[in-house]
This record gives structure tokens, sequence and C-alpha cells, in this order.
């Protein structure tokens, strides 16, 4: 199995990101210096009628110009601090290549347009199956969408956000891009995977949404859905979905 991650594009996005960052930084500041400027060198006297507007203008220039570089600022951040590898993630695909032939693909740290960020996606022919992957520890319950978590004194409170919700978010992401690439037949499963062992974390299912599986078990696990036809798609779909998430 191959286990990768779509590094060269995630460099290369990151690369077009903070250029356009430095871009619209510049902008900013050029409209931060041609409002402040008409703020302090009126170009009309006080008792001229177009007085007031020109200020009102030059105050809006100089707050959308802040705006502007302030974006811009943004963008080159998020651009220099793009995750370029999710270390759960290639635990998960180390494992899965110790059961799994040349026909599979792991791709990891998938961030792109049109897609957003995705843990994970197996790609072979039962189809694609996407991952969200966690490492918390503890008690953990789980009924249709709700997650909770238990604390110390023993209450059991919401955990705060939803895999499952998270991943069946993805799915649907997965299904609506291939779709637009001709591949609308391609089945998209789902699991909501914990790298810890049984001894770390404890999860209660009950009618859950999605497969959820510790690290550990997955591979058992995924024979039950994902696994159980290992025929659905032919072997030149997959190599055309790995080549549309890996470009």
């Amino acid at each position: 199995m191959e286990n990768v991650a779509p590094s060269r594009a995630l460099n290369r996005r990151s690369t077009q990101l903070l250029q356009l960052g430095f871009v619209v930084l510049a902008v900013g500041v050029f409209l931060t210096i041609v409002g402040l400027l008409m703020v302090t060198i009126p170009l009309f006297p006080p008792n001229h009628s177009l007085f007031g507007l020109y200020n009102i203008v030059g105050d809006l220039v100089f707050i959308i110009g802040l705006v502007v570089a302030l974006i811009g600022v943004a963008m080159a951040i998020r651009a220099v601090t793009r995750r370029k590898e999710n270390d759960l993630a290639l635990v998960t695909g180390q494992f899965l290549g110790q059961h799994l032939d040349g026909r599979y693909t792991f791709i990891r740290n998938i961030n792109r347009p049109g897609l957003g960020y995705i843990d994970a996606v197996l790609i072979g022919p039962p189809g694609a199956l996407v991952f969200r992957i966690l490492d918390n520890v503890g008690p953990l319950a789980n009924e249709a969408s709700n997650w909770l978590k238990q604390k110390p004194t023993g209450e059991w409170v919401p955990l705060g956000f939803s895999p499952t919700k998270e991943v069946v978010d993805d799915i649907q992401s997965i299904r609506q891009y291939l779709a637009k690439r001709s591949l609308a037949d391609v089945p998209v499963f789902g699991v909501v995977v914990f790298i810890r062992d049984a001894s770390r974390v404890q999860v209660v299912e009950k009618v859950p949404v999605v497969p959820i599986s510790l690290l550990d078990s997955l591979y058992t696990n995924l024979q039950r859905d994902y696994l159980s036809k290992p025929d659905r798609i032919p072997q030149e779909a997959v190599t055309v979905i790995r080549r549309y998430l890996l470009e």
C-alpha cells in the first residue's frame, strides 16, 4: 500500500497563498497611506462645501486600507503555518500498510480548494474511505452524531465537537468532488479512528452513523463494511482518483 501526502501540491498552494497575501498587504498599505494623506493634507479649505465629504472619504479609505492590510497579513500567516503533515494519519497509514497490498493508496493530510481539510482518504478497489483520526483518551460515548466524554468526577459532558459530523461532511465533500470529475458512481465510506489502545480510550457506541474503531482493530473492523466487497471499482478508477487527490 502506498502511504503518501500531497506535499508538493500543499507547498505550491502555500507559496501561491503567500504571494497573494503580500499583494493584498501591499494594496492595503497603499490605501492606508492614501487615506492618511487625505486626512492630514486637505485639498479643500474648512469652509468649502466639499470639505466634510473629503474628510469622510479619507477616513473610509484609511479604514479600508487597514482592513485589507490585515487580511493580507492573515493570508501570509496562514500560508506559512499551513500543516504539511498529519502525524496521526501517518501512523494510521503505516498500520494499514501492514495489511493492504499495492492496489491501495492512503492519502493523508488533504487540504485543497473544493474539499477543505481531510485527515486521510484510502483509495482502492472497494472505493474511497474517508478518515477522521483522533488521539483522545478516557471514556467516550457516541449516539448517532452526538459525542460525550466522561470527566474524572464521573460526569458526562459534551465532547465539544462531533467527529461523526466532521467525517460525514468530508464524505459529502469527496462525493461532490468526484462527481464533478465524472466519478459520481464511486462508493465513499467513512470511519472514525482512535489511535490509542483500549487501555487509554474506551468508546461506548449506540447506533453510530459511521463506524468507530481503535487503530489496533481497524483492519478487522474494515472487513465488515469497506473491505467486505473488494472489487467495487476498477483499478483504472483508483488511479484516476489518486491523481485528482494528489494534484
